[in-house]
């Protein structure tokens, strides 16, 4: 039986498991109580803060106690800072409704619970690469083999894009088989997502090349001394370019998350109490995982 723009029943039965598969966008990404407005808000509180902080520091070149700190902790090309560990936690949660889903769709016989499986598994690691940025100990070794420049200046796009090819048409039939609300919300997600991190991030090279100032750092531990090359960025429009592409793969993980959360329950049609709700909602919220 052939695959159309909806699947086929079999398959959209086996994907949708026994709860009623969701009619509109909004529905498909739409976690317990008013957690999606509140996550959204929270991209867009991050991603001013961030731009405050680059426009204080290096637009108008403010010299306040607090202002090191402030842009330390929230600006979004920072690892480890505050929004690197809110991107982690919303990838993280998603790898984690991903895996459940394929628990459950291996119980009940369901074809794709391995693609549920592989996809937890890849944003696992994306989770993991957010916080810690590996992709970007490809950069130099691809820079010096090849000499990239410009818009390849963050050369670990070269291998991204392949990658993303190939594992787009590995989930191809899996993604005609979902419920075609949730195709869209998977589709969506991922072209924000991707967007931001592949698309914005080429756009934001040639600002980094220009702007970039290289800092040679020597420390000495034990009689070892060990030097640290890193660049330092003082850029308004490389901090404004930045915080277009972290606000996109943020709100591209909120509704993959919300979308995660959806397909769970209507695989298992568990419900979860959350312990606490988004200001607005009297008492405990009863909703899907």
């Amino acid at each position: 039986m052939s695959v159309n723009g909806r699947g086929t029943t079999g398959e959209r039965a086996s994907i949708e498991g026994g709860g009623a598969p969701p009619r509109t966008f909004r529905d498909a990404v739409r976690l317990p109580g008013r957690w999606t407005p509140v996550l959204l808000l929270a991209v867009a509180g991050l991603s001013a803060v961030s731009l405050l902080s680059q426009v204080l520091k290096h637009g108008v070149d403010l010299d306040v106690d607090g202002l090191n700190t402030l842009e330390r902790w929230f600006f979004v090309d920072r690892e480890m800072g505050i929004p690197a560990w809110f991107s982690t936690l919303l990838l993280f949660a998603a790898a984690e409704r991903l895996w459940q889903t394929a628990t459950a769709a291996k119980a009940s016989g369901d074809r794709w619970h391995r693609h549920w499986r592989l996809l937890s598994i890849a944003f696992a690691y994306l989770s993991l690469d957010e916080l810690t940025e590996i992709h970007e100990q490809t950069i130099p070794p691809l820079k010096a083999a090849f000499g990239f420049s410009g818009v390849l200046a963050f050369a670990w796009v070269v291998l991204a894009v392949p990658l993303l090819v190939v594992f787009g048409l590995v989930f191809l039939r899996f993604l005609l088989a979902l419920p075609r609300a949730t195709r869209w919300a998977f589709l969506v997600s991922a072209a924000l997502y991707c967007g931001g991190a592949v698309g914005v991030e080429m756009l934001s090279a040639p600002f980094f090349d220009s702007a970039g100032v290289e800092t040679v750092t020597t420390t000495v531990v034990g009689g070892v001394e060990t030097v640290t090359h890193g660049v330092v960025i003082e850029s308004v429009a490389y901090a404004a370019v930045a915080g277009v592409e972290e606000a996109l793969e943020m709100v591209g993980s909120v509704l993959f998350l919300g979308a995660t959360a959806v397909a769970l329950r209507q695989r298992t049609g568990r419900t979860v109490t959350l312990p606490v709700a988004p200001a607005g909602d009297a008492g405990r919220v009863t909703a899907a995982r």
